[in-house]
């Protein structure tokens, strides 16, 4: 195996990504050999316990990092979950993933976000695929005052696949950002990408920068992106941005993007059947996220994370 260091990657302009580096303690190393193929999810799971009032000058500041190396034929599934001890308290939470798959492994990563309404969450997810490799992000992200996760994928070797499936929703007034680019520089390569969010609070706002590149040597790629969004309430923001690059001329490409509020006549469908509107809209606003939550791996996590949208749709609680 090589050193640690020869892994670690920088993206200097990243003022988040430099403050990363300065702050945090050490580096969470995840290494699995070649061949070896991991059969329980490993849980990272980090728990702010600490933080201020709104009036307090002092903000705590973590900074949590993690190399995960997968080598030739290895798998492994990696659920990530960032919780906070209260909802109300502020805090700052500024976090790097660096994945290394490796020619042939395959690397599921499930990963979760639901800190205080009061913190500041900024995240980094950076992944270098080899040929032949597999990685697959499943992601819900509903907490945080502000929350922005960059995304950053290259494909460096050819029949490789890489899957994007990413949730957001905002239910005060909350910020949810995800930038995100996958970078094809090799033939035959797969990427499947799709954003879902719902705003469903007035001073909600939600972002999508999506950026597929598919460069000159990219030839027979197959890539795909969409994004769709709902708006429930009448000044709630969505910001979206897709955006494919392509450069080699024998690719299959697409993408789209869709914002919307809950059909009429989807609506009408559940009355016409005896179902009240407050239950009939939580149903359609459920399935909107199922797309995304059902395909996590684990099935008490598809279970937790179910539980917790429904918790957060449900009118009888405390507004933040």
């Amino acid at each position: 195996m090589k050193r640690v260091s020869e892994y670690e990657f920088s993206f200097k302009g990243d003022l988040f990504w430099l403050l990363n580096g300065v702050g945090t303690p050490d580096v969470v190393l995840v290494y699995v050999p070649e061949g070896c193929k991991v059969e329980n999810p490993l849980l990272l799971r980090y728990i702010s316990a600490e933080g201020s009032d709104k009036e307090s000058k002092a903000l705590p500041f973590s900074n949590p990092r993690v190399l995960v190396l997968v080598e030739k034929g290895g798998e492994i599934s990696i659920v990530e979950e960032y919780v906070g001890g209260d909802t109300d308290k502020c805090y700052w939470t500024n976090s790097v993933m660096e994945v290394v798959v490796g020619e042939g492994a395959k690397v599921s990563h499930s990963y979760i976000q639901n800190q205080s309404f009061n913190a500041a969450h900024i995240k980094w997810t950076w992944v270098q695929q080899e040929s032949t490799s597999k990685y697959e992000h499943i992601e819900v992200s509903t907490g945080g005052k502000l929350s922005r996760h960059n995304i950053h994928i290259q494909q460096v070797g050819p029949d490789t696949v890489t899957e994007l499936s990413t949730f957001h929703m905002c239910i005060s007034d909350q910020t949810q950002d995800l930038h995100s680019k996958l970078v094809l520089d090799h033939p035959r390569g797969v990427s499947q990408q799709i954003h879902k969010c719902i705003v469903a609070h007035s001073s909600g706002q939600a972002v999508f920068d999506g950026n597929v590149q598919v460069n000159r040597y990219a030839q027979q790629t197959d890539a795909g992106q969409l994004t769709r969004s709902l708006l429930l309430e009448p000044r709630a923001t969505v910001n979206v941005k897709p955006n494919l690059q392509i450069i080699a001329d024998d690719v299959k490409c697409s993408h789209g993007a869709a914002i919307s509020d809950l059909e009429e006549d989807q609506l009408f469908y559940f009355r016409a059947r005896g179902v009240d509107a407050e239950t009939a809209r939580k149903a359609l606003i459920f399935s909107f996220a199922a797309e995304v939550v059902d395909r996590f791996p684990n099935a008490s996590i598809r279970k937790k994370v179910e539980t917790h949208i429904r918790e957060l749709l449900d009118p009888s609680r405390p507004s933040q």
